[in-house]
Formats: structure tokens, C-alpha cells, sequence
């Protein structure tokens, strides 16, 4: 494949100044580091938001308040309010900060374009031409692409949705009735997702999915033998309520005489809360508070069931990391993991935060017998296996080069 100059234009991107806490997907990273290993160069625009200085100060609680709301955990640094460029695993990476006054609102016109003529400038400094324009999430990205296009006619744009949020506001009608449709490929990081853009713009083109993709080195090459009933389970993700951690809790206390085990490694605004129902409850967890990736392979690689059972979910690597660690896996319907996860063939599906939809998953596992319970493991990491970050990043790209 010809080498090409790739550009991508992001909202969703760990800052080096990120706080530990700070649940950024890395997934974007990813893709480019896997394009710059195939050959081509990339740069990668960061618009970074910046707010009102007021805001950083703000009390700890208040952002547990805003973490919860917002489904993901909002942590600011006064530090990160400056432009910074380095180099990360090849990839070319520009921090453009771009004031927001409102959280989750839009920017002023003149915001944009002044966001834009640095872009603009990066890219003549590197004297850099695009042959595409990959862009993640819709705000303010479609009004860069849609500037971005006069300026590069020739490059191939794409914008892959991770939420949409926006699409629907006052403030964005002219971005979906004019700039939406003259993007090149559009794609979501989930079923739900696609679903939830049909509504909102009643969609009717083509389009792609944008999994991600899991690291190599985590998918198991075969799966041990297992021939114990299901007893231990483990739950990654932030405690925040969307992910909903105490359905868990509530659905293995119903059954004492199993013995099952909770192991829980994340942080967040519940944590006090799920503990005590925890303890309360009489379930037998562990909280581990976060915990480096590698740790949290090995633990997943103990457990024999992975849960997470949360509404609002874009697409969950966690999930497929933990199939490629030969965990039978419980997701929740009509979100993330719809269209990946069959219920009963590889790993099970229930309601988001519903207990007994939960439970009646809990005894379908009970009623397994060992080959099942192996068949279902294996099934399970051979779908893992074809979510690999190199897959991910091949299949992205031949979408848009097609």
C-alpha cells in the first residue's frame, strides 16, 4: 500500500498531564501508532478544551457531582491550559488548546476559526498535505473538516462518532444539515451508538464500524482448561452510577451457598458507597483501587467471569480484553457490546443495571457444565483475537481508502 500523510483531528486523547484518574480512551493513539508502524506519517491534533480558570479550583465534590453526570470523570489541570508538541510512539502530537466557557456547550465562531488557522499553521510548518483527514468526535471536528476539505479538495475525510452528543442542540443545525453530509466516511465505535446517530439524523448513507482494538500481546494463544463452576468474578471501569458496579453486588448476594468472589479494581465517586453495600451484603470483594495494565491482565487471567453491566457505553475494550483472557463475559444489552457478544455462544448479554435480569445470567452459568463452559471461553477468544489493535488499525483504513 502507497505511503500516505494522515492527519487526525481529536477531542479524545490522554494528555501527557492527565491525572491518574482521568479515563481517556486511548484508542486513538492506538490507530495511529499502528498507521505510522505500517509506513505513513502521521500528525495528530489534540483540540484540547480549556475552560474558565474558576473552574480548576472548583471543590473535589463538585466534580464527582459533574463526573457522574457526564458518564465519564472530569479532572482539570491548570497546567494543561498551554500549547505543547512531542512525539509519542512515532506519531506527531500537537496539544491546540481551544476555550470552552461551557462544559459540553459549543465554541464562538471566532474560537473556531482561530482554533483553525493553527491547525493550518502545523501543518505548513511540516509542510504537510493530507492525503486524509481522520476525525474523532463531532465537536469541533466537523467544522474543521468542513474548512479542512476546501482547503485539501484531494484528502479523504472521515469522522468517527464516540457519542452524539451534540448533533442534536440549536446550536449545531447548520453543522448537520450543511458540513455533516459533505464528510467523505462516517463511522461509529458501537452498534448503540449507530443506532442512537439513526435517531438523531435519521441516517441513511453508508458507513463503517470503529472497534478498538486490543494490544497483541494480550490475546491469549489458547485457553487453559477450566473444569470449576463459575465463582470468581471481577469487575474494570471507573465506579461511576452508569456502570452500575452495585447491580453486580446486589445479584451475587443472592446466593451465599455459592461462595462467589468480587474482585474490583477502579476508582471513582461510588467507591465508598459500593464497599459498604459490599460488606453489608456479605459478598466476598476485593477493591483494588486502579491498577497498571499489566496487573490487570493477571487478574483478569484468575477470574472466570468479567461483569459490567453499564448504560451509555461507546464501545468496551475492557470487554474483549478480558474474552482474550479467557474470562466468560457479561455485557449489557442494546449498548457497546451489541452485534460482538451473542448471548450463550460467546459470553452473555442482560439488562443494563437490572438485578434480576443479572441473576437469571448468574444461573444460566450455574447450569453449565465444563465442555459448555470451555466452548464458551474459547468462542470467546476467538472473537477477542480478531479485535487486535493491528486489525483495527488495517480495517479502519482500508474503509477509507477504498
Amino acid at each position: 500500500a502507497k505511503h500516505m500523510n494522515i492527519l487526525i483531528l481529536t477531542t479524545i486523547y490522554r494528555d501527557p498531564e492527565d491525572s491518574r484518574e482521568a479515563e481517556t480512551t486511548p484508542v486513538v493513539q492506538n490507530f495511529a501508532r499502528e498507521w505510522v508502524k505500517q509506513g505513513h506519517r502521521v500528525i495528530l491534533i489534540h483540540n484540547f478544551n480549556t475552560f474558565l480558570l474558576p473552574l480548576y479550583y472548583a471543590p473535589k465534590r463538585f466534580y464527582d457531582i459533574i463526573s457522574n453526570k457526564l458518564g465519564f470523570r472530569m479532572t482539570l489541570n491548570p497546567k494543561q491550559r498551554k500549547p505543547l508538541h512531542y512525539m509519542n510512539e512515532g506519531v506527531s502530537v500537537y496539544r491546540v488548546p481551544i476555550l470552552k466557557v461551557i462544559p459540553m456547550g459549543s465554541y464562538g465562531k471566532g474560537r473556531l476559526a482561530g482554533q483553525l488557522k493553527k491547525i493550518a499553521g502545523i501543518l505548513e510548518a511540516n509542510a504537510f498535505i493530507p492525503d486524509v483527514i481522520a476525525a474523532h468526535a463531532e465537536n469541533p471536528q466537523v467544522y474543521q473538516l468542513h474548512e479542512l476539505k476546501k482547503r485539501y479538495p484531494e484528502a479523504v475525510t472521515s469522522l468517527v462518532f464516540h457519542g452524539v452528543e451534540y448533533l442534536n442542540r440549536p446550536g449545531f443545525r447548520e453543522w448537520k444539515e450543511s458540513y455533516f453530509p459533505e464528510i467523505d466516511h462516517i463511522g461509529f465505535r458501537s452498534e448503540n451508538i449507530l443506532r442512537r446517530a439513526k435517531a438523531v439524523l435519521g441516517f441513511n448513507r453508508d458507513y463503517f464500524m470503529c472497534p478498538s482494538g486490543i494490544a497483541n500481546q494480550y490475546i491469549l494463544k489458547n485457553i487453559p482448561e477450566k473444569n470449576v463452576p463459575v465463582r470468581k468474578f471481577i469487575y474494570v471501569g471507573n465506579l461511576i452510577e452508569r456502570k452500575h458496579l452495585k447491580t453486580l453486588i446486589e445479584a451475587l448476594a443472592r446466593y451465599p451457598e455459592r461462595g462467589y468472589e468480587l474482585t474490583v479494581i477502579g476508582d471513582g465517586p461510588q467507591k465508598d458507597e459500593d464497599e459498604a453495600l459490599a460488606r453489608e451484603s456479605g459478598v466476598k470483594a476485593r477493591f483494588h483501587g486502579k491498577l497498571p495494565h499489566p496487573d490487570v491482565i493477571k487478574e483478569m487471567r484468575k477470574a472466570d467471569c468479567f461483569v459490567m453491566v453499564s448504560t451509555g457505553e461507546a464501545f468496551g475494550l475492557v470487554y474483549l480484553e478480558a474474552m482474550a483472557q479467557g474470562c466468560i463475559t457479561v455485557a449489557s444489552e442494546k449498548e457497546g457490546m451489541e452485534g460482538i457478544i451473542e448471548s450463550g455462544k460467546n459470553g452473555y448479554l442482560c439488562k443494563a443495571g437490572d438485578t434480576d435480569s443479572l441473576s437469571a445470567v448468574l444461573d444460566k452459568l450455574e447450569a453449565l457444565g465444563d465442555a459448555q463452559r470451555n466452548a464458551l471461553r474459547r468462542a470467546a477468544l476467538k472473537l477477542a483475537a480478531e479485535y487486535s489493535e493491528t486489525n483495527a488499525a488495517v480495517n479502519y483504513l482500508k474503509h477509507l481508502t477504498l
